[in-house]
């Protein structure tokens, strides 16, 4: 068998190489720029300098747990998700204002790096799909965050207001 032949193995292994090679040149290979950590607790992200770089932000509740974290080094594009105890609910609202934020119309570029953001957080939002999965989204009080939080699984994601459609 000669493997040379354009549809043998070598063919289709070249063909398939050279594919990746183009879809990283043209640019979806770029994430490399992006940082992602995990903390178990609010305590240990804090400690570990998470709030003090600007990955996390400090409205995150005590109880927060189970977080990721992710941050573009080449700008101010941050995600996060965490899971927080249904007693520190009504301190989470505190800091976030009290209507909901529509989604309507909005993009969100994530990279494909980070594969723990839901698919339904990614690209142009369908907001009725999003509140299907018992998503709401709000703007923080200081309103340099959004927030879709599942209020029943108490699970929070967010990201900069300013880069939403970056």
């Amino acid at each position: 068998m000669n493997s040379a032949v354009p549809g043998g193995p070598v063919g289709r292994w070249a063909i398939v190489t050279y594919s990746a090679l183009a879809i990283c040149a043209a640019g979806a290979c770029r994430n490399v720029d992006v940082d992602t950590e995990s903390y178990a607790t609010f305590a240990e992200a804090r400690d570990a300098g998470a709030i003090a770089r600007g990955w996390m932000p400090a409205l995150l509740p005590e109880s927060a747990s189970d977080i990721r974290l992710a941050h573009d080094r080449r700008s101010n594009r941050r995600w996060g998700l965490f899971t927080f105890a249904e007693e520190d609910a009504p301190a989470f609202k505190a800091v976030l204002q009290p209507e909901e934020f529509s989604l309507v119309g909005q993009t969100l570029n994530v990279p494909g790096r980070i594969e723990w953001w839901p698919v339904q957080l990614r690209g142009t939002l369908d907001e009725s799909r999003i509140r299907d999965t018992g998503l709401r989204a709000f703007r923080t009080r200081k309103g340099d965050f959004v927030v879709a939080v599942n209020w029943n699984q108490r699970r929070a994601y967010y990201w900069p207001a300013d880069a939403r459609s970056s």
